[in-house]
């Protein structure tokens, strides 16, 4: 039998939701015969601020609020300058890639990287992205599960099924249509709850929001690391610098833009080039302020901790949040705060279980049975690849569960560790925009290169993890990027230029205008190089 720190008020909250989730789904499902392009793409005619905001809160997921907070109880927050950051390497990895996929007129990025390259390539980065993108979800499920752990008390695996199942049945019945309305309200849910728990937290102490600043950053919780040389230095073993946090950042949102279907999909679900890049604005603009609640939560975390201390002291920073909810607030509270936190875990897991079975109906199935399907039956395998993919997601979530229990992570060390290995994607689609003379051949060798280095990086975290030298866990991913882009570099470097046939439109220095509502035109003037 299951415990539970919840009441029969916040269960009919969640259960309210949930039937939201699933009525949606089922609304946008009674289409009787829905072609590709409005089941993948919403028909190409989503609202431009709709898309935006689903393109945000499906890269926010619940990893973002249990992991924020956290950091911000355990160290402060100097990681915040890296939500700074974010807008203007967003916009600026916008720029760079998102003309390309449009010009294509495709359901994915990949295409793209056939044109370029060939094939070969193609269906190697795809599988690269799906495969790791399968594990990107059942991290979700295991981090929206230590929510339900902390806050419900209910065993991880439970919260993983229920979780999964939720939304692998709105998300397989209404396609992306359901999946962006949806995240318009989640989103709604979202920053609702998030506001609702501040101010909570702030009622239950006995200063206001600048005592609370105050106290944290008395206590070594503020911007900690900027006081500190060595966040200066290129060291190594520093747990977070400031030329780590910059590079991260930006490697970060070369992927969102460059190769990650689940943020692209929303944008190209937009009627135009223009009107995506009012998305991408958009998805910068929402972006401080929940991610300046989410600092602020942790920061009153621990000042009421550390006037409310538990028998053992401080709770984990991971989940004292959720301590707070289940047992500072009263009924239905914490059912509507629990649902804008489950709300970040499905939004997220929307757009993945969408995303992927996307790539994998565009760029698997139909590449080898093109001759021998119509639209239906893509809709079918769609469907079908939803449901397939979910299930695989979920039981990934029940063995990253276990893996990290065993170990002692936190949650933002695991995605430390899996997010190195997809780095290769963007790099191959950055060295392709950016290049006229690198081939198929260069792409992987210069992947084979980044994999050897980052194995390496994760071997010696792991080594250096219980010495007195640990190895920042955020350097992980960064040698084998740049290893990857030099390597790369150094090959065009001494290649001869290619057939100009081949990389027209296809590169920055040989692009065409794009195809808009209102006129043609090149997005940024960059001059064209023979």
């Amino acid at each position: 039998m299951l415990n539970s720190y919840l009441s029969i008020f916040d269960y009919i909250v969640l259960s309210m939701y949930v039937f939201f989730l699933i009525f949606t789904g089922y609304y946008f499902s009674r289409q009787k015969k829905q072609t590709t392009a409005e089941y993948l793409l919403g028909n190409r005619k989503m609202p431009w601020w709709a898309a935006g905001i689903s393109t945000y809160v499906a890269l926010l997921s619940t990893i973002s609020l249990v992991a924020v907070p956290g950091e911000a109880f355990n160290h402060g927050v100097s990681m915040f300058v890296d939500s700074l950051l974010m807008p203007f390497c967003a916009i600026g990895a916008c720029l760079i890639f998102l003309r390309f996929y449009f010009k294509a007129e495709k359901f994915t990025p990949y295409s793209y990287l056939e044109n370029r390259f060939d094939i070969r390539v193609k269906n190697f980065t795809a599988s690269l992205f799906w495969l790791m993108r399968l594990m990107y979800l059942g991290v979700v499920l295991y981090s929206c599960a230590m929510i339900f752990e902390g806050a419900a008390g209910w065993p991880l695996w439970f919260s993983i099924l229920l979780i999964g199942i939720v939304c692998i049945i709105y998300t397989s019945m209404g396609g992306l249509k359901a999946i962006i309305w949806t995240d318009v309200a989640q989103f709604a849910i979202i920053f609702g709850a998030l506001l609702l728990v501040l101010l909570l937290a702030i009622a239950k102490l006995p200063f206001g929001l600048g005592g609370i600043i105050d106290y944290s950053f008395k206590h070594q919780r503020g911007f900690e690391y900027f006081k500190d040389p060595n966040f200066y230095s290129f060291s190594p073993f520093i747990r977070l610098n400031l030329w780590v946090l910059i590079i991260s950042n930006i490697a970060s949102q070369m992927f969102n833009y460059s190769a990650d279907q689940m943020g692209i999909q929303k944008l190209l679900s937009t009627s135009s080039y223009q009107q995506a890049k009012k998305s991408v604005f958009t998805y910068a603009a929402i972006g401080l302020p929940v991610s300046i609640m989410c600092y602020l939560i942790g920061l009153s975390m621990f000042v009421f901790y550390s006037y409310n201390p538990l028998p053992n002291g401080l709770p984990p920073g991971d989940i004292a949040l959720f301590h707070f909810i289940s047992t500072q607030l009263s009924a239905p509270v914490p059912g509507l705060i629990i649902a804008g936190f489950l709300a970040a875990a499905m939004t997220t897991i929307g757009a993945g279980l969408n995303g992927l079975a996307t790539v994998a109906t565009k760029d698997f199935y139909l590449q080898y049975f093109a001759n021998a399907v119509d639209e239906q039956q893509q809709v079918k395998f769609s469907k079908i690849a939803t449901v397939v993919t979910g299930v695989l997601a979920v039981l990934i979530g029940l063995i990253i569960a276990s893996a990290n229990q065993r170990i002692g992570q936190t949650m933002m060390e695991v995605t430390a560790l899996w997010f190195a290995y997809f780095l290769p994607v963007w790099v191959i689609f950055f060295l392709g925009v950016t290049s006229t003379r690198i081939t198929t051949k260069h792409i992987f060798i210069c992947t084979g290169l980044a994999w050897a280095i980052t194995t390496l990086m994760v071997v010696w975290y792991i080594i250096s993890k219980d010495t007195d030298r640990p190895l920042s866990f955020m350097l992980i991913s960064i040698p084998g990027t740049l290893v990857m882009i030099v390597a790369g570099y150094l090959f065009a470097l001494f290649s001869k230029h290619q057939d100009s046939s081949k990389i027209n439109g296809l590169t920055l220095w040989t692009q065409t205008k794009v195809n808009d509502d209102t006129q043609n035109e090149k997005i940024l003037d960059i001059p064209a190089i023979p």
